[in-house]
Protein backbone atom coordinates (compact mmCIF):
# COMPACT_ATOMS: atom_id res chain seq x y z
CA UNK A 1 0.00 0.00 0.00
CA UNK A 2 1.67 3.51 -1.06
CA UNK A 3 1.71 6.06 1.85
CA UNK A 4 1.58 9.81 1.56
CA UNK A 5 4.86 11.74 2.12
CA UNK A 6 3.60 13.10 5.86
CA UNK A 7 2.91 9.40 6.77
CA UNK A 8 6.88 8.71 5.73
CA UNK A 9 8.32 11.72 7.37
CA UNK A 10 5.87 11.12 11.45
CA UNK A 11 7.51 7.47 10.92
CA UNK A 12 10.70 8.73 10.66
CA UNK A 13 10.36 11.36 13.14
CA UNK A 14 8.04 9.05 15.75
CA UNK A 15 9.34 5.47 14.62
CA UNK A 16 6.62 3.05 16.15
CA UNK A 17 7.08 1.44 19.17
CA UNK A 18 5.54 -1.58 20.95
CA UNK A 19 2.17 -0.05 23.14
CA UNK A 20 3.11 -2.28 26.01
CA UNK A 21 6.73 -2.86 26.32
CA UNK A 22 7.78 0.73 24.52
CA UNK A 23 10.50 -1.37 21.79
CA UNK A 24 10.68 -0.05 18.42
CA UNK A 25 8.67 -2.21 15.91
CA UNK A 26 11.13 -4.24 12.99
CA UNK A 27 8.80 -2.83 10.46
CA UNK A 28 9.62 -0.72 7.18
CA UNK A 29 9.51 3.22 7.54
CA UNK A 30 6.45 3.21 4.29
CA UNK A 31 4.17 0.28 6.13
CA UNK A 32 1.39 1.01 7.49
CA UNK A 33 1.63 -1.42 11.21
CA UNK A 34 -1.65 -2.65 11.78
CA UNK A 35 0.07 -4.84 15.28
CA UNK A 36 0.72 -2.49 17.53
CA UNK A 37 2.82 -5.10 19.38
CA UNK A 38 6.17 -6.55 19.44
CA UNK A 39 6.53 -10.20 19.33
CA UNK A 40 7.24 -11.01 22.61
CA UNK A 41 3.90 -8.83 23.79
CA UNK A 42 1.92 -10.04 20.83
CA UNK A 43 2.41 -13.61 22.17
CA UNK A 44 1.49 -12.27 25.92
CA UNK A 45 -1.50 -10.71 24.23
CA UNK A 46 -2.41 -13.94 22.25
CA UNK A 47 -2.07 -16.45 25.90
CA UNK A 48 -4.86 -13.45 27.57
CA UNK A 49 -7.45 -14.38 24.99
CA UNK A 50 -6.76 -17.66 25.84
CA UNK A 51 -6.62 -17.67 29.76
CA UNK A 52 -9.30 -20.14 31.14
CA UNK A 53 -12.52 -18.08 32.94
CA UNK A 54 -12.49 -18.85 36.80
CA UNK A 55 -16.16 -19.38 36.18
CA UNK A 56 -17.05 -20.78 33.30
CA UNK A 57 -13.60 -22.58 32.26
CA UNK A 58 -13.71 -21.37 28.91
CA UNK A 59 -11.14 -19.09 27.28
CA UNK A 60 -11.54 -15.32 27.77
CA UNK A 61 -12.96 -14.67 23.70
CA UNK A 62 -15.55 -17.17 24.30
CA UNK A 63 -16.66 -16.35 27.51
CA UNK A 64 -19.77 -14.83 28.34
CA UNK A 65 -19.67 -14.12 31.71
CA UNK A 66 -21.58 -11.20 33.40
CA UNK A 67 -21.08 -9.33 36.77
CA UNK A 68 -23.75 -9.80 39.40
CA UNK A 69 -25.22 -6.07 38.48
CA UNK A 70 -25.15 -7.16 34.59
CA UNK A 71 -27.62 -10.40 35.20
CA UNK A 72 -29.86 -8.52 37.38
CA UNK A 73 -30.48 -5.65 34.32
CA UNK A 74 -30.69 -8.86 32.10
CA UNK A 75 -28.23 -7.96 29.87
CA UNK A 76 -27.70 -10.61 26.98
CA UNK A 77 -23.70 -10.77 27.03
CA UNK A 78 -20.27 -9.21 28.14
CA UNK A 79 -17.69 -10.30 25.36
CA UNK A 80 -14.02 -9.63 26.21
CA UNK A 81 -11.21 -9.83 25.11
CA UNK A 82 -8.51 -11.10 28.31
CA UNK A 83 -9.03 -11.18 31.64
CA UNK A 84 -6.99 -8.13 33.89
CA UNK A 85 -5.49 -8.27 37.50
CA UNK A 86 -5.57 -4.72 38.00
CA UNK A 87 -3.34 -5.06 41.32
CA UNK A 88 -0.98 -7.27 39.45
CA UNK A 89 2.47 -5.08 39.02
CA UNK A 90 3.67 -8.24 37.19
CA UNK A 91 1.07 -8.61 34.44
CA UNK A 92 2.99 -8.99 31.06
CA UNK A 93 0.38 -6.41 29.58
CA UNK A 94 -0.17 -3.64 32.31
CA UNK A 95 1.15 -0.81 30.66
CA UNK A 96 -0.87 -1.83 27.40
CA UNK A 97 -4.18 -1.57 29.35
CA UNK A 98 -3.19 0.72 32.09
CA UNK A 99 -1.96 3.82 29.07
CA UNK A 100 -5.67 3.07 27.32
CA UNK A 101 -7.20 5.90 29.79
CA UNK A 102 -4.34 8.35 29.18
CA UNK A 103 -3.29 8.13 25.46
CA UNK A 104 -4.89 7.89 22.00
CA UNK A 105 -2.45 5.86 20.07
CA UNK A 106 -4.54 5.17 16.37
CA UNK A 107 -2.40 2.20 15.97
CA UNK A 108 -3.56 0.96 19.24
CA UNK A 109 -7.15 1.67 19.19
CA UNK A 110 -7.68 0.48 15.48
CA UNK A 111 -6.03 -2.59 16.49
CA UNK A 112 -8.19 -3.25 19.75
CA UNK A 113 -11.64 -2.05 17.71
CA UNK A 114 -10.59 -5.13 15.10
CA UNK A 115 -10.30 -7.72 17.76
CA UNK A 116 -13.80 -6.65 19.23
CA UNK A 117 -15.14 -6.63 15.80
CA UNK A 118 -13.97 -10.66 15.78
CA UNK A 119 -16.15 -11.24 19.02
CA UNK A 120 -19.07 -9.59 18.22
CA UNK A 121 -19.68 -10.39 14.77
CA UNK A 122 -19.67 -13.84 15.18
CA UNK A 123 -21.91 -12.48 18.60
CA UNK A 124 -24.25 -10.80 16.29
CA UNK A 125 -24.52 -13.93 13.49
CA UNK A 126 -25.87 -16.39 16.81
CA UNK A 127 -28.53 -13.66 17.14
CA UNK A 128 -29.09 -13.27 14.17
CA UNK A 129 -28.51 -9.45 13.99
CA UNK A 130 -27.65 -6.99 11.03
CA UNK A 131 -25.77 -3.59 11.48
CA UNK A 132 -29.54 -1.70 10.61
CA UNK A 133 -30.79 -3.82 13.99
CA UNK A 134 -28.03 -2.58 16.76
CA UNK A 135 -26.43 0.88 17.41
CA UNK A 136 -23.42 1.07 18.83
CA UNK A 137 -22.70 3.43 22.76
CA UNK A 138 -20.33 4.23 25.18
CA UNK A 139 -19.70 4.96 28.95
CA UNK A 140 -19.12 8.67 29.01
CA UNK A 141 -15.79 9.35 30.93
CA UNK A 142 -16.03 11.83 34.03
CA UNK A 143 -15.75 15.37 33.14
CA UNK A 144 -12.64 15.37 35.61
CA UNK A 145 -10.84 12.88 33.73
CA UNK A 146 -11.63 13.87 30.62
CA UNK A 147 -10.48 17.19 31.80
CA UNK A 148 -7.14 15.84 33.00
CA UNK A 149 -6.28 13.64 30.28
CA UNK A 150 -7.88 15.05 27.22
CA UNK A 151 -9.67 12.07 26.15
CA UNK A 152 -12.26 9.87 26.72
CA UNK A 153 -11.36 6.24 25.57
CA UNK A 154 -14.63 4.66 25.31
CA UNK A 155 -15.77 7.06 22.89
CA UNK A 156 -12.69 6.19 20.50
CA UNK A 157 -13.19 2.34 20.29
CA UNK A 158 -16.71 3.00 19.67
CA UNK A 159 -16.28 5.22 16.96
CA UNK A 160 -13.53 3.01 15.77
CA UNK A 161 -15.48 -0.20 16.19
CA UNK A 162 -18.16 1.63 14.25
CA UNK A 163 -15.89 2.51 11.41
CA UNK A 164 -15.50 -1.28 10.41
CA UNK A 165 -18.42 -2.72 11.56
CA UNK A 166 -21.28 -0.01 9.78
CA UNK A 167 -23.19 -0.18 13.11
CA UNK A 168 -24.10 3.01 13.88
CA UNK A 169 -22.46 4.99 16.43
CA UNK A 170 -24.72 7.24 18.59
CA UNK A 171 -24.20 9.08 21.97
CA UNK A 172 -26.80 7.84 24.62
CA UNK A 173 -25.72 9.07 28.13
CA UNK A 174 -24.51 11.83 29.98
CA UNK A 175 -22.62 11.62 32.96
CA UNK A 176 -23.66 13.39 35.82
CA UNK A 177 -21.42 15.68 37.95
CA UNK A 178 -20.47 15.12 41.61
CA UNK A 179 -20.39 11.40 41.70
CA UNK A 180 -17.48 9.58 43.75
CA UNK A 181 -14.76 8.40 41.66
CA UNK A 182 -15.52 4.20 41.54
CA UNK A 183 -11.25 3.52 42.31
CA UNK A 184 -12.30 4.51 45.94
CA UNK A 185 -15.46 2.34 46.52
CA UNK A 186 -16.02 -1.72 47.26
CA UNK A 187 -18.45 -3.42 44.79
CA UNK A 188 -21.64 -2.51 46.51
CA UNK A 189 -20.59 1.24 46.84
CA UNK A 190 -20.01 0.94 43.07
CA UNK A 191 -23.22 -0.05 41.82
CA UNK A 192 -24.96 2.08 44.11
CA UNK A 193 -22.95 5.09 42.60
CA UNK A 194 -22.95 4.16 39.13
CA UNK A 195 -27.18 4.17 39.55
CA UNK A 196 -27.38 8.46 40.12
CA UNK A 197 -24.06 9.04 37.87
CA UNK A 198 -26.03 8.57 34.28
CA UNK A 199 -28.72 10.11 32.44
CA UNK A 200 -30.40 9.11 29.10
CA UNK A 201 -29.95 12.03 26.53
CA UNK A 202 -32.88 13.18 24.32
CA UNK A 203 -32.99 10.76 21.47
CA UNK A 204 -36.33 9.75 20.41
CA UNK A 205 -36.90 6.67 18.80
CA UNK A 206 -33.41 6.02 18.04
CA UNK A 207 -32.27 2.93 20.16
CA UNK A 208 -36.33 1.36 20.14
CA UNK A 209 -36.39 -1.90 19.42
CA UNK A 210 -32.78 -2.18 19.11
CA UNK A 211 -29.61 -4.27 20.22
CA UNK A 212 -27.88 -1.78 22.40
CA UNK A 213 -24.20 -2.37 22.33
CA UNK A 214 -22.27 -0.88 25.55
CA UNK A 215 -18.53 -0.04 24.71
CA UNK A 216 -16.10 0.28 27.63
CA UNK A 217 -12.50 -0.47 28.21
CA UNK A 218 -12.18 -2.33 31.36
CA UNK A 219 -15.05 -3.82 33.17
CA UNK A 220 -14.85 -4.59 36.87
CA UNK A 221 -17.85 -4.73 39.15
CA UNK A 222 -20.44 -4.32 35.61
CA UNK A 223 -22.23 -1.24 37.81
CA UNK A 224 -21.65 1.26 35.24
CA UNK A 225 -22.47 -1.07 32.33
CA UNK A 226 -25.91 -1.75 34.38
CA UNK A 227 -26.63 1.43 35.36
CA UNK A 228 -26.61 2.64 31.24
CA UNK A 229 -28.53 -0.96 30.18
CA UNK A 230 -31.19 0.34 32.65
CA UNK A 231 -31.45 3.09 31.26
CA UNK A 232 -31.29 1.89 27.35
CA UNK A 233 -34.03 -0.34 28.03
CA UNK A 234 -36.48 2.43 29.67
CA UNK A 235 -35.54 4.13 26.35
CA UNK A 236 -37.10 1.39 24.47
CA UNK A 237 -34.18 -1.29 23.47
CA UNK A 238 -34.42 -4.20 22.50
CA UNK A 239 -31.24 -6.08 24.45
CA UNK A 240 -28.05 -4.55 25.51
CA UNK A 241 -24.61 -6.44 25.64
CA UNK A 242 -21.12 -5.08 26.34
CA UNK A 243 -18.06 -5.25 24.97
CA UNK A 244 -14.83 -4.50 26.42
CA UNK A 245 -10.49 -4.80 26.41
CA UNK A 246 -10.58 -6.72 29.42
CA UNK A 247 -12.79 -7.80 32.84
CA UNK A 248 -11.11 -7.94 35.77
CA UNK A 249 -12.65 -9.97 38.53
CA UNK A 250 -11.18 -7.62 41.43
CA UNK A 251 -14.00 -6.72 43.37
CA UNK A 252 -16.16 -9.94 42.39
CA UNK A 253 -14.02 -12.43 44.51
Amino acid sequence: MSVGFGFLISNLIFPPKCVNCGELLDVELTERVIDPFCPKCRLHFEHAKNDECERCGLEMKFCRCMPQAMNKVQCTALLKLMGYKNRDNSMPLRRFVYSLKRTSIKMRNAFIAEQMRGLLIPEMRAYGLLPEDCVITYLPRSRKNKALFGLDQSLILARSLSKITGIKCLPCFKRRLFTTEQKNLNKYERILNMRSAYELLELGDEIRDKTVILVDDVVTTGASMAACARLAYAGGAYAVMGICLAKTEKSEK
